[in-house]
Protein backbone atom coordinates (compact mmCIF):
# COMPACT_ATOMS: atom_id res chain seq x y z
CA UNK A 1 0.00 0.00 0.00
CA UNK A 2 1.37 3.42 -1.40
CA UNK A 3 2.02 6.02 1.81
CA UNK A 4 -0.88 8.36 0.25
CA UNK A 5 -3.34 5.51 0.55
CA UNK A 6 -2.05 4.95 4.08
CA UNK A 7 -2.77 8.55 5.01
CA UNK A 8 -5.95 8.09 3.23
CA UNK A 9 -7.34 5.03 5.35
CA UNK A 10 -5.75 6.74 8.75
CA UNK A 11 -8.35 10.09 7.60
CA UNK A 12 -11.17 7.37 7.24
CA UNK A 13 -10.32 5.67 10.35
CA UNK A 14 -11.01 8.75 11.78
CA UNK A 15 -13.59 10.06 10.60
CA UNK A 16 -15.40 6.55 11.01
CA UNK A 17 -14.81 6.88 14.96
CA UNK A 18 -15.90 10.32 15.39
CA UNK A 19 -19.11 9.37 13.39
CA UNK A 20 -19.30 6.69 15.97
CA UNK A 21 -18.70 8.77 18.66
CA UNK A 22 -21.44 11.12 17.05
CA UNK A 23 -23.86 8.63 16.79
CA UNK A 24 -23.68 7.80 20.87
CA UNK A 25 -24.20 11.33 21.85
CA UNK A 26 -27.32 11.64 19.36
CA UNK A 27 -28.31 8.25 22.00
CA UNK A 28 -27.49 9.55 25.14
CA UNK A 29 -29.39 13.65 23.96
CA UNK A 30 -32.63 11.16 23.12
CA UNK A 31 -31.94 9.37 26.55
CA UNK A 32 -32.09 12.65 29.04
CA UNK A 33 -33.85 15.02 30.07
CA UNK A 34 -31.42 17.06 32.03
CA UNK A 35 -31.43 20.74 30.73
CA UNK A 36 -28.11 20.88 31.42
CA UNK A 37 -26.93 17.83 30.51
CA UNK A 38 -28.78 18.35 27.21
CA UNK A 39 -26.78 21.16 26.34
CA UNK A 40 -23.48 19.73 27.12
CA UNK A 41 -24.70 17.06 24.68
CA UNK A 42 -25.79 19.04 22.07
CA UNK A 43 -22.28 21.36 22.10
CA UNK A 44 -20.29 18.10 21.62
CA UNK A 45 -22.38 16.96 19.00
CA UNK A 46 -21.30 20.53 17.34
CA UNK A 47 -18.25 19.74 17.79
CA UNK A 48 -18.06 15.93 16.36
CA UNK A 49 -19.58 18.04 13.66
CA UNK A 50 -16.84 20.21 12.78
CA UNK A 51 -14.58 17.34 13.12
CA UNK A 52 -15.93 15.13 11.04
CA UNK A 53 -15.73 17.77 8.21
CA UNK A 54 -12.45 18.21 8.73
CA UNK A 55 -11.68 14.98 8.10
CA UNK A 56 -13.59 14.40 5.28
CA UNK A 57 -11.96 17.63 3.28
CA UNK A 58 -8.70 15.91 4.28
CA UNK A 59 -9.46 12.53 2.54
CA UNK A 60 -10.81 14.44 -0.39
CA UNK A 61 -7.72 16.52 0.07
CA UNK A 62 -5.34 13.44 -0.08
CA UNK A 63 -7.23 12.25 -3.42
CA UNK A 64 -6.53 15.53 -4.92
CA UNK A 65 -2.94 15.73 -4.26
CA UNK A 66 -2.37 12.30 -5.51
CA UNK A 67 -3.14 12.05 -9.68
CA UNK A 68 -3.44 7.61 -9.32
CA UNK A 69 -6.10 7.99 -6.68
CA UNK A 70 -7.69 10.72 -7.98
CA UNK A 71 -8.26 8.87 -11.07
CA UNK A 72 -9.93 6.25 -9.41
CA UNK A 73 -11.79 8.40 -7.27
CA UNK A 74 -13.62 9.78 -9.99
CA UNK A 75 -14.02 6.80 -11.99
CA UNK A 76 -15.85 5.30 -9.08
CA UNK A 77 -18.49 8.50 -8.22
CA UNK A 78 -19.45 8.25 -12.24
CA UNK A 79 -21.18 4.96 -10.45
CA UNK A 80 -24.70 4.96 -8.80
CA UNK A 81 -24.36 5.62 -4.86
CA UNK A 82 -21.25 6.23 -5.20
CA UNK A 83 -20.20 9.60 -3.59
CA UNK A 84 -16.54 11.01 -2.05
CA UNK A 85 -16.45 9.38 1.14
CA UNK A 86 -17.66 6.22 -0.36
CA UNK A 87 -15.03 6.41 -3.15
CA UNK A 88 -12.25 7.55 -0.49
CA UNK A 89 -13.28 4.30 1.64
CA UNK A 90 -13.18 1.88 -0.72
CA UNK A 91 -9.60 3.31 -2.19
CA UNK A 92 -8.47 3.42 1.70
CA UNK A 93 -9.59 -0.14 2.58
CA UNK A 94 -9.73 -2.15 -0.51
CA UNK A 95 -7.18 -1.45 -2.59
CA UNK A 96 -7.58 -4.91 -4.73
CA UNK A 97 -10.65 -3.35 -6.25
CA UNK A 98 -10.40 -3.79 -10.10
CA UNK A 99 -6.85 -6.34 -9.48
CA UNK A 100 -8.75 -9.97 -8.93
CA UNK A 101 -12.01 -11.13 -9.90
CA UNK A 102 -15.51 -10.61 -8.86
CA UNK A 103 -16.16 -13.92 -6.53
CA UNK A 104 -13.34 -12.82 -4.46
CA UNK A 105 -13.63 -9.18 -4.62
CA UNK A 106 -17.30 -10.06 -2.93
CA UNK A 107 -15.59 -12.60 -0.35
CA UNK A 108 -12.91 -9.86 1.20
CA UNK A 109 -15.70 -7.68 1.18
CA UNK A 110 -17.89 -9.94 3.23
CA UNK A 111 -20.76 -9.82 0.55
CA UNK A 112 -20.25 -13.64 -1.33
CA UNK A 113 -22.49 -15.95 0.44
CA UNK A 114 -21.30 -18.89 2.37
CA UNK A 115 -22.73 -22.72 2.52
CA UNK A 116 -23.42 -23.47 5.90
CA UNK A 117 -23.50 -27.15 4.79
CA UNK A 118 -22.89 -30.25 6.71
CA UNK A 119 -22.81 -34.30 5.15
CA UNK A 120 -26.41 -34.17 3.72
CA UNK A 121 -27.79 -31.27 5.22
CA UNK A 122 -27.52 -27.94 2.89
CA UNK A 123 -27.75 -25.50 5.34
CA UNK A 124 -28.81 -21.55 4.38
CA UNK A 125 -26.19 -19.26 2.71
CA UNK A 126 -25.32 -16.08 4.72
CA UNK A 127 -22.56 -13.39 4.46
CA UNK A 128 -19.63 -12.96 7.03
CA UNK A 129 -16.03 -12.51 7.59
CA UNK A 130 -14.34 -9.84 4.86
CA UNK A 131 -13.67 -6.15 6.15
CA UNK A 132 -16.45 -4.90 8.08
CA UNK A 133 -15.99 -1.18 7.32
CA UNK A 134 -16.25 -2.27 3.05
CA UNK A 135 -19.41 -4.05 3.65
CA UNK A 136 -20.77 -0.95 6.13
CA UNK A 137 -20.02 1.51 2.97
CA UNK A 138 -21.00 -0.22 0.13
CA UNK A 139 -24.51 -1.34 2.06
CA UNK A 140 -25.53 2.30 2.18
CA UNK A 141 -23.99 3.15 -1.18
CA UNK A 142 -26.23 0.30 -2.61
CA UNK A 143 -29.62 1.31 -0.38
CA UNK A 144 -28.89 4.68 -1.91
CA UNK A 145 -28.81 3.94 -5.80
CA UNK A 146 -31.22 1.10 -5.58
CA UNK A 147 -33.32 4.41 -3.85
CA UNK A 148 -32.80 6.52 -6.85
CA UNK A 149 -31.19 4.50 -9.88
CA UNK A 150 -33.68 2.37 -12.05
CA UNK A 151 -31.10 -0.72 -12.59
CA UNK A 152 -30.14 -0.92 -8.97
CA UNK A 153 -33.86 -0.12 -7.89
CA UNK A 154 -35.20 -2.77 -10.87
CA UNK A 155 -32.43 -5.36 -9.31
CA UNK A 156 -33.40 -5.23 -5.60
CA UNK A 157 -37.70 -4.75 -6.55
CA UNK A 158 -36.84 -8.34 -8.48
CA UNK A 159 -35.42 -9.94 -5.67
CA UNK A 160 -37.58 -8.67 -3.38
CA UNK A 161 -40.37 -9.94 -5.14
CA UNK A 162 -39.73 -13.41 -5.49
CA UNK A 163 -39.77 -13.49 -1.59
CA UNK A 164 -36.22 -12.18 -0.28
CA UNK A 165 -36.39 -10.14 2.45
CA UNK A 166 -35.17 -6.29 2.31
CA UNK A 167 -31.97 -7.40 3.66
CA UNK A 168 -31.11 -9.77 1.92
CA UNK A 169 -32.18 -8.02 -1.51
CA UNK A 170 -30.08 -4.97 -0.41
CA UNK A 171 -26.87 -7.04 0.39
CA UNK A 172 -26.97 -8.39 -2.97
CA UNK A 173 -27.39 -5.11 -4.16
CA UNK A 174 -24.27 -3.98 -2.49
CA UNK A 175 -22.77 -7.31 -4.00
CA UNK A 176 -23.85 -6.01 -7.57
CA UNK A 177 -22.54 -3.00 -6.84
CA UNK A 178 -19.28 -4.11 -5.79
CA UNK A 179 -19.27 -6.48 -9.11
CA UNK A 180 -19.71 -3.55 -11.05
CA UNK A 181 -16.80 -1.59 -8.91
CA UNK A 182 -14.61 -3.99 -9.52
CA UNK A 183 -15.28 -3.95 -13.43
CA UNK A 184 -14.78 -0.37 -13.88
CA UNK A 185 -11.80 -0.18 -12.52
CA UNK A 186 -10.46 -3.24 -14.32
CA UNK A 187 -11.51 -2.51 -17.88
CA UNK A 188 -10.22 1.49 -16.92
CA UNK A 189 -14.59 2.50 -17.62
CA UNK A 190 -16.51 5.02 -15.96
CA UNK A 191 -20.22 3.94 -15.27
CA UNK A 192 -22.57 2.51 -17.67
CA UNK A 193 -25.92 1.75 -17.19
CA UNK A 194 -25.69 -0.84 -20.33
CA UNK A 195 -23.51 -2.69 -18.70
CA UNK A 196 -24.96 -3.86 -15.38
Amino acid sequence: MTAARRALQAQATRRRQLVEIRKQEVTRLHQTTDKQARADITSLIAVLDRRIAKAEAQMAALVEADPEIKTIGRRLQTAPGVGPIVAATLIAEMPELGQIDRRRIAALAGLAPIARDSGKRAGTRSIGGGRLVVRTILYLAALQASRRFVVFRTFRERLSSTGKSTKVALIATARKLLVTLNAMLATATDYDPAAT
